[in-house]
């Protein structure tokens, strides 16, 4: 996954990924769907930009959890009152409970398969106080993913320098993508590689998915905060 670029993730995805405008989409969401919440809990949090939004703009406690270790350190420095977990969605227990567990940034796509979709969701609703709410940001379904696509993010600052270049291919119900990064400093030039693969799930497998996983009403917001859609998953009273 991210394992060779996540001391460039912020400078990447802040050159189109607005995490303040979405947390507020998610903010507005949770007075709609959950209005007491209070306490969430961001499944696959990245470097904790979500979470700090949500936290320094609306006043909720934030927790996270991720299997990259570094970004973990950069989410508790963003968010020192959060406490941050190193885990596995597919298989975490945090001994815990939240009004809402978030899982945004299509993060769910990286359980690769229906087997551990569903064990995700398991976990997810583990984690969800009754009358709570899972908010998920879904990976593109099967027949909205294009293979064969090539893409490049260009960073330019005065003092650092990335191209990030991708391309795509489908491997059964795979997306898979190469990525290689040329990123220059003033003291080097390196020249990096890695290879994320997010499972290609239909609209009807995730419900399936967050119903095995324990939650009774489950609706889909094909727009979402991205484009991507939005499941909100509601856990009994």
């Amino acid at each position: 996954m991210f394992s060779q670029s996540t001391e460039l993730y912020d400078f990447i995805y802040s050159e189109f990924k607005d995490f303040e405008a979405e947390a507020s989409q998610i903010a507005t969401l949770l007075r709609e769907k959950c209005p007491s919440a209070k306490r969430l809990l961001d499944v696959g949090c990245g470097t904790g930009r979500h979470a700090a939004a949500l936290v320094s703009n609306y006043g909720f406690e934030v927790d996270g959890l991720d299997i990259e270790s570094g970004f973990l350190e950069s989410a508790r420095e963003r968010c020192p009152n959060g406490e941050f977990f190193h885990g596995d969605m597919a298989s975490f227990d945090l001994g815990s409970s939240y009004d809402a567990v978030l899982c945004l940034f299509s993060s769910i796509g990286y359980v690769r398969t229906l087997e551990r979709l569903t064990l995700s969701a398991k976990s997810i609703r583990r984690h969800v106080a009754p009358g709570g709410v899972a908010i998920i940001e879904p990976w593109f379904t099967p027949e909205f993913f294009r293979g064969g696509a090539v893409h490049m993010t260009i960073v330019d600052r005065e003092d650092l320098k990335i191209s990030r270049v991708n391309r795509t291919e489908i491997r059964g119900r795979i997306s898979w993508m190469e990525f290689q990064y040329l990123v220059a400093d003033p003291h080097e030039i390196r020249h990096l590689k890695e290879v994320h693969e997010l499972g290609l799930f239909t609209e009807e497998e995730m419900f399936e998915a967050l119903r095995a996983g324990g939650f009774q009403e489950v609706e889909f917001d094909p727009e979402g905060i991205t484009g991507r859609g939005l499941y909100i998953a509601r856990s009994q009273s």
